[in-house]
Parts: C-alpha cells; sequence; structure tokens
C-alpha cells in the first residue's frame, strides 16, 4: 500500500446514507461559478453536493477512486462504470464543478433522468480568470518550494495529481493554445448530449430566477451566493490580457503546481 492509499485508508470521511439518484448534475468548465451553484444548490436543499473539496478534504478516499476513474477513462487503464460513480456519489443528491465536469458525457449516460445545469460565462473573461490564476500559483509553489522543498504529505500529493489529471483533460498541457477551444468544445458537447428540456444554460449572473424555476424551487429571499472572480486571489488590481498572456507563454506546457497549504478552494 502506498502512502496516498494508506492516507485514504486511514482517512475514509464521514458515512453516506443511501439516497434518491443523483438529481442534478453541474457540469460546466472549471471556474465557471461552481462555488456559488453549489452554495445555491445548497439554499434550495440539495444539502448534499459532490464537489471538488468532498473528494480530498471530506471524503479522501475518494481522491484515489478518481485517480483511477482518469486512468480508465482518458489513458484505457482498466473500467469505470456507472455502479463506481454510484459509489462514488452515494448519499449526493448534486454533483458540482470539477472533477465531475471532465466526466461530463459519462455522467449524463450515467444519469438520464437528472436535470443538467451548463454553467457558464464568457469566454474571454474565463480564460483571463484561469490566466490569472496560474500566473499566481506558479509563483506560489515556487516560494513554497523555497521554504519545503521535500515536505509533503500524501493528501496534498493526491489532490495535486487529482488536479493535474483535471487539467490535463481540459487542455491537454497547452492552455495558452487550446483553453478557449476547450470551453467552447465542452459546451456543444454538453448542449449535443442534453434533451433541451433537462437542461439549463446558466450564467451565475442571472441570480436566482432561471435556477428555481428549472430545479422547481421557491425563490429564496436571501440574496444569491457572491460569484468567484479575478479577485478572490488578492490581485484586485484590473488585469490586461495581453500582459498576463505574454508571462505566461514560457509557463504553457508547465504543470501547474498548488503549493501545501495553499488549500484546493483556490482552483473553483
Amino acid at each position: 500500500m502506498n502512502g496516498i492509499e494508506g492516507y485514504a485508508a486511514a482517512n475514509g470521511g464521514p458515512s453516506r446514507t443511501r439516497m434518491a439518484p443523483v438529481k442534478v448534475l453541474c457540469l460546466g468548465p472549471p471556474r465557471a461559478g461552481a462555488n456559488s451553484i453549489q452554495a445555491a444548490l445548497g439554499m434550495l436543499g440539495y444539502h448534499d453536493t459532490y464537489y471538488f473539496t468532498s473528494s480530498v478534504n471530506d471524503r479522501t478516499r475518494d481522491t484515489q477512486t478518481w485517480l483511477e476513474a482518469f486512468d480508465a477513462v482518458f489513458e484505457g487503464k482498466g473500467t469505470f462504470k456507472k455502479g463506481d460513480f454510484d459509489r462514488l456519489f452515494e448519499g449526493c443528491q448534486a454533483v458540482v464543478g470539477r472533477p465531475c465536469c471532465a466526466f461530463a458525457p459519462h455522467l449524463i449516460k450515467a444519469y438520464p433522468e437528472a436535470k443538467v445545469i451548463l454553467n457558464t460565462r464568457d469566454v474571454d473573461e474565463w480564460y483571463m480568470s484561469w490566466a490569472k490564476l496560474i500566473k499566481a500559483r506558479m509563483a506560489q509553489a515556487q516560494e513554497q518550494s523555497k521554504e519545503n522543498p521535500d515536505i509533503e504529505d500524501p493528501q496534498t500529493v493526491a489532490a495535486k495529481m487529482l488536479r493535474d489529471k483535471i487539467l490535463y483533460a481540459f487542455f491537454r498541457g497547452d492552455f495558452l493554445n487550446t483553453a478557449k477551444a476547450a470551453f467552447k468544445a465542452h459546451f456543444n458537447e454538453i448542449c449535443e448530449l442534453v434533451p433541451k428540456d433537462q437542461l439549463l444554460i446558466y450564467d451565475i449572473k442571472e441570480g436566482w430566477n432561471p435556477l428555481c424555476e428549472f430545479l422547481g424551487k421557491p425563490v429564496p429571499s436571501e440574496p444569491f451566493p457572491g460569484h468567484d472572480s479575478l479577485e478572490v486571489f488578492g490581485e484586485k488590481a484590473p488585469c490586461q490580457a495581453r500582459g498576463v498572456a505574454g508571462e505566461l507563454k514560457p509557463l504553457h506546457h508547465a504543470v501547474v503546481a498548488v503549493p501545501k497549504g495553499a488549500g484546493v478552494e483556490a482552483w473553483n
């Protein structure tokens, strides 16, 4: 048993209770408002949503399972079937964002009765959000490597491996040249696979009304949860696309590293 598996075996996360099948699939690309949608679904009564932070924090055993899923689906190593997804999502009424969105066609097939939210945003805005994030995380990783170059716990290693596979599934190791095309391809694929009456194309800037109407829920009196922005990472100055893209050119084939302790929530 390796370090990751040993950690997972000792940290299985909370027990789960069998509930109704997954009712909602939120499958938009990473950094398209998943944080807000997860919070909104909770306010609408979907109290257990499956999300990236679940698989690396609350349900650490799942991290290894997701790594196996990526190996099976994207590299042809082994198999990963509906029963495997059922075990991952046991007790969950909705799945949101990463890593689930990387398996959109498979989840749509596995849960044909589920309503699908395709969360989206302006593609240029989305691109710059990623570019700023990558630049910030690369800088933090370099600083972290100077402070603790050889010390990483198994959970951090597993989280990095999973994150890297998610990024590769979308960008194929070449962010600058593939990101916008990947965004559009992901959008088009979901639109083709999901019946129109089961699909909501949704920008979180639209707030409660379209989401509640789609899910058949009353509109809450509380404001819609605050959405992701470029300011989340402490970089509040206006972002110039040309400058950031230029600084990223040497890095577009690099694997983006998250420093230990930085928190996986930053990648949402």
